[in-house]
């Protein structure tokens, strides 16, 4: 049967065609016959197992003689059909999952004495360019799977009558955290059945102006386009301030919610910065104070002649645990690196730890990973995800 209604006819917004204003039913519906068709033409699969009629055409002419028999649209010739399937992937159709180093993350949690029950480490087989991006993936997966897993927790002890029970997750500032938060959202149509969220702020996150992604205030919005029922718990406040002023600071109007109910998260999501890198949110600050001559180059020679290696969501340590007034300023965030640590070793609670390289240039953070597996005071995360490259860098040379 013919399917000719008027909603699938291209819309009138340009004269010119674009893929971009197609229905997502159309868009979906090209990606799908499309990667059906080249399952044909590869010889992997035959037609009758794919349900598709045996075509001498190409994979691209096949869709298009389909749209134009059961969809009415002879407009759509077989170059528009490669558009369309990008046009697919943009909105989020696509969903690959990134493969996995089962073995190199058995010997990381043996070399590491990593308690497997409480504990669990992801490699994801990715290197080049593109590896911060599919650790992110791989985080965001492992947090769905986890919100799957508390919601259901959850509503073992609902009481009959009670609203479904929401699952609140915190996110911390940071380009990894975004690429995390942009994967999540996108799951919708993947299948998954989302309870109601509250999403916390852990930090507010960036201070340029010109890098207003990084600041979990903004990449909350991902969520706005796809989920119903969802809440924001946002920290309105300064980055980093004076360590004179913080105890006015979290009593602020901006802030002082955000903290009363810190105890409410579930799911906490973050990553970590090497220490003297470029891209690193709390280097990128204390630089900038420097320019602007409110803080001496001494106070960043004294951090590094303490130890800083690495930070988690602006907190700095060392080898040997958390770094404390070390520093004139200090960053306002929900949960300093100790109360991360004891909040994750809490029943119901989970720390999903990106630790992939840096996503703006590749460089490697595996140095400031080392204390984070090795020193008790450290071990923040319940999850870590990090790929081939971080994984064997941080191997001994015995088990290399």
């Amino acid at each position: 049967m013919k399917n000719k209604k008027n909603s699938n006819k291209p819309k009138t917004r340009s004269t010119r065609w674009q893929p971009s204003h197609e229905s997502d039913d159309l868009v979906f519906a090209v990606c799908d016959r499309f990667l059906r068709q080249l399952g044909v033409a590869s010889g992997s699969a035959s037609a009758a197992e794919l349900g598709l009629k045996e075509e001498k055409k190409g994979a691209a002419a096949a869709v298009s003689h389909w749209l134009k028999e059961f969809w009415g649209r002879p407009d759509l010739n077989r170059e528009k059909i490669y558009p369309l399937f990008w046009e697919a992937a943009h909105r989020g159709f696509l969903l690959l999952e990134p493969p996995m180093e089962k073995l190199l993350a058995d010997r990381l949690g043996k070399q590491y004495a990593i308690d497997a029950q409480r504990q669990h480490i992801k490699v994801v087989n990715s290197q080049g360019d593109e590896a911060s991006k599919h650790v992110a993936a791989a985080a965001a997966d492992t947090v769905v799977d986890l919100i799957e897993q508390v919601a259901q927790e959850k509503l073992i002890h609902r009481k009959p009558g009670e609203p479904v029970p929401a699952v609140h997750l915190g996110m911390g500032a940071g380009y990894a955290t975004m690429l995390v938060a942009q994967r999540i959202a996108g799951r919708v149509g993947s299948g998954v059945k989302f309870p109601p969220l509250v999403l916390h702020a852990i930090s507010a996150g960036g201070f340029l102006a010109n890098e207003p992604q990084k600041a979990p205030a903004t990449y909350f919005s991902y969520f706005d386009r796809n989920f119903l029922d969802i809440e924001c718990v946002t920290l309105f406040t300064e980055t980093v301030v004076w360590n004179e002023d913080y105890d006015r600071v979290k009593n602020n109007p901006g802030t002082r919610r955000a903290f009363e109910r810190k105890n409410e998260i579930d799911i906490f999501i973050t990553s970590l910065a090497a220490a003297q890198h470029e891209h690193g949110l709390l280097e990128q600050f204390l630089a900038r104070l420097m320019e602007e001559k409110l803080l001496k180059r001494e106070t960043l020679d004294n951090m590094y002649k303490a130890g800083w290696i690495g930070d988690v969501q602006f907190c700095p340590y060392s080898n040997d645990g958390p770094l404390h007034d070390i520093c004139p300023v200090r960053a306002v965030t929900l949960f300093e690196i100790e109360e991360l640590v004891q909040f994750s070793q809490q029943p119901g609670k989970y720390v999903v730890l990106t630790a992939g390289p840096c996503g703006e240039c590749g460089a490697s953070k595996s140095g400031a990973l080392i204390p984070l597996l090795v020193n008790e005071k450290l071990k923040l995360w319940t999850h870590l995800v990090t790929d081939t490259r971080t994984a064997r860098e941080i191997m001994t040379t015995d088990e290399s």
